[in-house]
């Protein structure tokens, strides 16, 4: 199985899980004199194995994430994962910087004094784009590799 078929089934499985669990509160009452459709206890049991089944899952993608190297880059799938969090991050802090903060207006000074900004909107922009460039070319080395890399299997 594929990294990628791996997530996949996982996302399927959260989904799943997440039914399972709702089944169950749905059914935990029944109205007196009337039959259950289903059975809580027999509904927490699959919850539990899906739970475990979900753990294994989880835990076989963080070791081939761990044990594998991106194409072309001297990194591990983990860390180009981490790294393109990392970069998200930046753009989003990078993004905002020059917005003007919505409740200035509550606190004019009456004198009007001119801020001017610190850093280059400009420069800043073509950081962001440099950074969004980057991020691009790493979520596509991440995604060829969930498509191409096997998953071990502890």
């Amino acid at each position: 199985m594929k990294i990628g078929e791996a997530l996949n089934l996982l996302k399927k499985d959260k989904g799943k899980l997440a039914r399972l669990i709702s089944l169950r509160k749905e059914n935990l009452y029944v109205e007196e004199g009337k039959e259950k459709k289903f059975d809580p206890t027999k509904l927490s049991e699959e919850i539990n194995k899906k739970v475990d089944e979900i753990r294994d899952l989880k835990i076989k993608i963080q070791n081939t994430n761990l044990n594998s190297s991106i194409q072309d880059k001297n990194i591990s799938l983990a860390e180009a994962i981490i790294k393109v969090g990392d970069i998200r991050s930046k753009i989003a802090s990078l993004s905002n910087l020059f917005e003007k903060d919505r409740f200035s207006y509550l606190y004019r000074d009456r004198e009007k004094i001119e801020k001017i900004p610190q850093l280059n909107e400009v420069e800043v922009e073509k950081e962001i784009a440099k950074l969004v460039s980057e991020k691009i070319i790493l979520d596509n080395y991440i995604q060829m590799a969930n498509w191409s890399l096997e998953l071990i299997q502890n």
